[in-house]
């Protein structure tokens, strides 16, 4: 439990981290709009198993990931490194977005949210800097 001492948002992080895959797992038993209407068969359908249980793996291949870098990098460049794997996976579930059932749905928009979220503390990030740069002044 020290990975989540005085860290708010890693806390955060793997809250919203655990909601999503319960979130996942669960929207495998709502209807599949491709199979209704497109391939036309009717319900019920079957659980996705095999899907759910591939982006569970994948979620924690990406966890691992981010987690790894948090632990073993120290430079400033660690959240842009962070920015770029979750940008990474977005790219990667998001060409299969078309005929996407909802299971597959979830992992898109949690690679979003994370994207989202390593995008707007690499704008902090980058405000800091230049607040420092430019507006703080120098003691002589």
């Amino acid at each position: 439990m020290s990975y989540f001492r005085s860290k708010p948002l890693r806390v955060v992080f793997t809250i919203l981290w655990i909601i999503f895959v319960g979130l996942i797992i669960t929207l495998g038993f709502s209807t599949d709009p491709y199979l209704l209407h497109v391939q036309n068969i009717p319900p019920p359908h079957p659980y996705p198993i095999e899907l759910v249980v591939i982006l569970i793996m994948a979620m924690l291949f990406h966890l691992s990931l981010l987690v790894t870098m948090d632990l073993y990098m120290d430079s400033r460049w660690k959240f842009f490194a962070m920015l770029l794997t979750s940008i990474l996976f977005l790219f990667g579930f998001g060409m299969m977005a078309m005929h996407a059932p909802p299971s597959l749905g979830g992992m898109i928009f949690w690679t979003f949210l994370s994207s989202l979220l390593f995008l707007l503390l690499c704008f902090r990030q980058v405000c800091l800097f230049f607040l420092r740069r430019f507006f703080c002044r120098e003691s002589v």
